[in-house]
């Protein structure tokens, strides 16, 4: 599988000194037999921690832009699990997704 993206994050507890680095890996959309699309995405860190799902959508944009919507709630239960919080630039907002226009 063929990376297209990643970010990198960081994870800090409270009273812990220091940020630890968290990697987010997006796999190019993949074609399924069924006529539907895949995107399988990592995220590893903070420390040893390491997951890697797919979602899936009707066509490659839509599993594309439910990876992306996926992807913060899995790295806020991974902050929640760990009792730390992790940021993007040093914000709360990580980037993955965007408001349309109004």
């Amino acid at each position: 599988m063929t990376v297209i993206a990643e970010r990198e994050l960081r994870f800090t507890q409270p009273g812990k000194r220091g940020a630890r680095k968290v990697l987010v890996r997006i796999h190019a959309p993949a074609p399924e037999e069924n006529g539907n699309w895949s995107v399988c995405f990592e995220i590893h860190g903070p420390g040893e921690h390491k997951t890697s799902r797919s979602v899936w959508g009707a066509d490659s944009v839509q599993a594309l832009v439910l990876a992306l919507a996926n992807i913060p709630l899995d790295l806020s239960l991974v902050a929640h699990e760990m009792g730390g919080t992790i940021k993007f630039l040093g914000r709360k907002d990580l980037g993955f997704t965007v408001s349309p226009p109004q």
